[in-house]
């Protein structure tokens, strides 16, 4: 849950002051940027980090943000680095008073968004759960909507030609 509270935002450097598999590149409130290990037990600690940077935005706005973080940096764990020590997963945030941008990056071959038939964001409007069906033929486990939300939250969402970085952007209308 997200909150309007503009309480104080914590410094990169401190927050992950003797963590070994974070790197702080920039801790500048305006343009954070970390190297990470690829492991799921980071994923969440990062984003309790980055949903703190966005706690002074409305809280439905935040918990938006914040999903879409955690799924973006998710995928590039889980997918991207395919949970591999020697891969890394590298993150920025750059804020302004009118718009808002992560980047996310791994080390993984990448992928192309439209071949993704396991993937809720290329079904055909008239069969929106098609891709639920490949899921299950394939055993991969039920999911498949992440890229989805995160394109229904993001004003731009722009992948590179590899499909290993993506940007988000959202506008954010003057607030800060």
């Amino acid at each position: 849950m997200g909150a309007e509270q503009n309480s104080p935002k914590v410094n990169a450097r401190e927050a992950f002051a003797g963590e070994p598999k974070i790197e702080v590149r920039s801790a500048d409130p305006a343009w954070i940027s970390l190297a990470i290990a690829p492991e799921m037990d980071l994923k969440q600690r990062v984003a309790d980090f980055f949903r703190a940077q966005l706690n002074d935005l409305p809280g439905e706005l935040c918990d938006k943000l914040s999903m879409a973080f955690e799924e973006l940096v998710g995928n590039s764990i889980e997918h991207g680095s395919a949970l591999e020590p020697r891969r890394g997963v590298e993150i920025g945030y750059i804020r302004t008073p009118r718009m808002l941008l992560f980047h996310v990056r791994d080390a993984g071959p990448g992928f192309s968004l439209a071949t993704m038939a396991h993937a809720a964001v290329n079904n055909p409007p008239e069969d929106p759960l098609k891709h639920t069906a490949y899921r299950s033929k394939m055993g991969l486990r039920p999911g498949g909507f992440g890229i989805l939300l995160v394109k229904q939250i993001a004003d731009e969402l722009i992948y590179n030609e590899h499909g290993n970085a993506v940007v988000l952007i959202k506008y954010l209308d003057g607030r800060v």
